[in-house]
């Protein structure tokens, strides 16, 4: 779900009286340690929530990035949004909780901070200080927040043993994975920067092929500097013969293993490479302790997107 909260005239008191509410919210660093603890201790953290990420969009787009937080009596975080302020002509200048970002959730300790963090952002909004806020999330439902969902999020739930999780997908997409290696095709895992130009290069046919914008390639350097080479992701590579025909770039906080960005040849669809990237991302995360594989999101109305997302045993 997408939330935007927009504005409304008001009074001088309401705006004595919500200036002073203002101060339960705090403008904090990505790089603030409290931000750092709250992530390494709520399960709901994703990479989406850590700095490195945030330091990827600034670098590669110039956005400045922040956190806006509810602190506690002791100064923790106890409920918490990232935020990237966004300057691009001719738009107005907005925030949005996360910009190349499926979605980004609040994290909270309780309903009660929860409450504070949402009617924080919708003072600070009317205050001003915020003129137009994009949050790709579920925020309780306040007077001044506005709601629409165009996307749909699916995840598939992980399992130490592989064998369970492909049980609960259907059997038409293992024995895809299957085919893939029977015709050939073998994966490789990498994080080094000619695995991520081979990638890149993939990616890059794809996108042009379906008409969509291409990410910068800086995007992908900072990427693999920021987030990959530290550990927190890797991509991998489909090969039939010496010809890499699809890949996937996964990243990875806590317990969520999420599949970012992927890519096929056109003329290697036949082959199943994408069956068999997809099972051995599935496997490896199994294997190294991850819970939830994210499968991001899709347009509700893309619904072969969404049957194949399903298939895979994702909830959607």
């Amino acid at each position: 779900k997408i939330f935007t909260i927009t504005s409304r005239k008001m009074g001088g008191m309401e705006r004595q009286a919500q200036a002073k509410r203002m101060n339960e919210l705090v403008e904090l660093s990505p790089h603030d340690p409290r931000w750092l603890s709250a992530i390494e201790q709520d399960p709901a953290a994703t990479v989406f929530h850590h700095r490195a990420w945030m330091d990827v969009l600034a670098g590669s787009y110039g956005y400045r990035p922040c956190i806006l937080a509810v602190v506690d009596a002791d100064g923790q975080v106890s409920a918490g949004l990232p935020l990237a302020e966004i300057r691009a002509f001719p738009t107005p200048r907005r925030h949005v909780a996360l910009p190349f970002s499926d979605y980004c959730t609040p994290l909270y300790r309780d309903e009660a901070a929860l409450l504070a963090l949402a009617g924080g952002l919708v003072e600070q909004q009317r205050a001003g200080r915020l003129r137009r806020l994009e949050i790709r999330a579920a925020l309780p439902d306040l007077p001044g927040i506005y709601a629409r969902a165009p996307f749909v999020l699916h995840t598939v739930a992980l399992d130490c043993d592989p064998a369970r999780v492909a049980k609960r997908a259907h059997r038409q997409q293992i024995q895809n994975a299957h085919t893939a290696e029977k015709n050939g095709v073998r994966v490789e895992r990498g994080t080094g920067l000619e695995a991520v130009r081979e990638f890149y290069r993939l990616h890059s046919l794809t996108r042009r092929k379906h008409g969509v914008p291409v990410q910068p390639w800086k995007f992908f350097r900072l990427l693999r500097e920021g987030l990959l080479e530290k550990g927190y992701g890797f991509v991998l590579l489909a090969y039939h013969a010496e010809t890499c025909i699809s890949a996937g770039l996964f990243l990875h906080w806590g317990k969520t293993l999420t599949y970012k960005y992927s890519a096929t040849a056109e003329d290697s669809q036949a082959l199943r490479p994408n069956h068999l990237v997809t099972w051995t991302a599935m496997e490896w995360g199994c294997q190294n302790g991850f819970t939830t594989f994210d499968f991001g999101r899709a347009d509700l109305e893309d619904e072969g997107l969404r049957a194949y997302k399903r298939r895979w045993g994702a909830e959607e």
